[in-house]
């Protein structure tokens, strides 16, 4: 079915469905349809964002600020989304603010700025992390606030880890010893205090990165290499010559990150490594784009693959980490 008829069928489901469910079903699936569109193919689906927007049902009005961010020129979405910000429902100003986040156009900073007044602390986290991705510390006491809310708190750290101030590290701190946390969110919290330069939050990544079969194992092997922790290189690469280990290719990505050249040998081994499985060989692939360098590259781009969908990823995945161009 072309996608053409697969746009008709959802905006004909959208109008025939009875009760929320549906509907909010078929402007989903628009926007599924429209987030796996080539890009030449996008333009087709804005008469469908006039029509989800226009939607008195509220999970219909948000899918259609999320697909208005996914198909519009950025300066059309965000004024789209800059409308919605004063939006009577919660619900659809989170949405607008967390889509208007994600843009990162410097020209929303003071529509952001306002939000951070919002009522609802969920729009003020959004509005905080959009501050972030512009490189603006004005949200940092909304993100310091949500590390109280266990809805928020996860990302609210990456986002103070992204921010990258001092002035974190304390509000971190206290969140990090608190009791209760839940693994993945402790994990989390020393991540950013690891990228502020805190001993305990490294020494918490080490730990629970030796815990072979802890939950949020991968995690913390993954952010071993992404806060650049002192040591974490003979750790990853540990992790990446044991053929046991069910972390060798969260650790191969991790090197990536960890941005050391030293470390290509050992993942362009991994890389050709034919008895390695096809996810292994792409994570050491995705390890080496990291790491960004001419010889990387240029041997991922010799990589074959048999498997035909993993042949497709590693196409993707090129295309995603290609050098910009001057």
């Amino acid at each position: 079915m072309s996608l053409r008829a697969q746009l008709d069928l959802a905006l004909l489901a959208l109008e025939r469905g009875q009760g929320p469910g549906p509907r909010a079903e078929a402007a989903d699936t628009l926007c599924e349809l429209a987030f796996d569109a080539a890009p030449e193919d996008r333009p087709d689906f804005a008469p469908a964002v006039v029509r989800l927007l226009a939607d008195k049902q509220d999970e219909v009005r948000c899918a259609g600020l999320a697909l208005a961010s996914e198909v519009l020129a950025p300066v059309e979405a965000k004024e789209i989304l800059i409308r919605h910000l004063a939006d009577p429902v919660v619900r659809v100003r989170v949405e607008a603010a967390g889509r208007l986040a994600d843009l990162a156009v410097p020209e929303s900073r003071g529509s952001l700025a306002a939000a951070l007044q919002d009522p609802s602390l969920a729009v003020r986290f959004e509005a905080a992390r959009g501050m972030v991705a512009l490189e603006h510390a004005s949200g940092l006491e909304v993100l310091v606030e949500a590390l109280d809310d266990a809805d928020l708190r996860f990302r609210a750290a990456a986002a103070l880890a992204q921010l990258g101030s001092k002035e974190a590290l304390a509000p971190l701190q206290r969140a990090f010893s608190s009791w209760f946390l839940p693994a993945f969110d402790r994990t989390q919290i020393a991540g950013a205090l690891a990228s502020l330069g805190d001993a305990d939050g490294v020494a918490h990544l080490f730990k629970r990165a030796g815990r072979r079969w802890s939950m949020d194992r991968a995690m913390a092997v993954e952010l071993l290499g992404e806060v650049k922790a002192p040591g974490a290189k003979d750790r990853l690469l540990e992790i990446v010559a044991d053929p046991d280990d069910p972390a060798r290719g969260t650790a191969a990505r991790a090197l990536g990150r960890l941005a050391d050249l030293t470390a290509e040998p050992k993942l362009v081994a991994l890389l050709g490594d034919t008895t390695a499985t096809d996810d292994l060989r792409l994570d050491a692939a995705e390890g080496l784009l990291l790491l960004g360098s001419d010889s990387a590259r240029a041997s991922v781009d010799t990589l074959k693959l048999q498997d035909p969908a993993a042949s497709a990823e590693l196409a993707a995945m090129i295309r995603e980490y290609a050098a910009p161009l001057p």
